[in-house]
């Protein structure tokens, strides 16, 4: 019942909740694009100068992408404050109909879960074919020959997002 519940909470506040996924999707993938350049630095064939500004430019990426992950903490924790404000009202009616506090929290736990999962996964798939791109267009402005170039999936990347994700939705979460 609580998931039929927490499915139509989603589809009714449609507007509000396009704005947290949307938030989270770029997240994921930028973070994903960010984290996966180091394992296709390894496939580009440059010169030995251009090999040490990519791995200085994979560094300050790195460095970015802590930043990212900051960034993104606080628009999940921001958008997860807000829709909660929003809904006031629909809690207070579902505790007068005499649901409890904890039945409460197990709806917003579920919503953030269904939202958090596909969020998760259409965010990796956008990230894992955007990393494809940056790359070819890193190994363009280092005119790297292109022979040995092959499709790069990062299970360390996604493995670090799942991990990075997981901490910021559960710490977001108002249980």
């Amino acid at each position: 019942m609580l998931f039929k519940l927490s499915f139509e909470n989603m589809k009714k506040s449609f507007k509000d909740y396009a704005i947290y996924f949307l938030t989270l999707v770029l997240g994921v993938a930028i973070f994903y694009m960010f984290n996966s350049l180091d394992s296709q630095e390894a496939m580009l064939n440059v010169s030995e100068s251009s090999k040490e500004i990519i791995k200085l430019m994979i560094n300050l990426l790195g460095m970015v992408s802590v930043f990212v992950a900051v960034i993104l903490g606080l628009l999940i924790v921001y958008a997860n404050n807000f829709l909660i404000n929003r809904r006031k009202k629909e809690f207070g009616i579902y505790m007068t109909l005499g649901m409890g506090k904890t039945q409460i929290s197990k709806i917003i736990l579920i919503e953030t879960i269904l939202i958090g999962i596909i969020s998760l996964g259409i965010g990796i798939v956008i990230g894992v074919f955007a990393s494809q791109l940056m790359s070819v267009l890193v190994s363009k402005l280092f005119e790297a020959d292109m022979s040995e170039f092959t499709f790069v999936f990062s299970r360390k990347c996604v493995f670090q997002n799942l991990c990075l994700f997981c901490h910021h939705v559960c710490s977001s979460s108002h249980f």
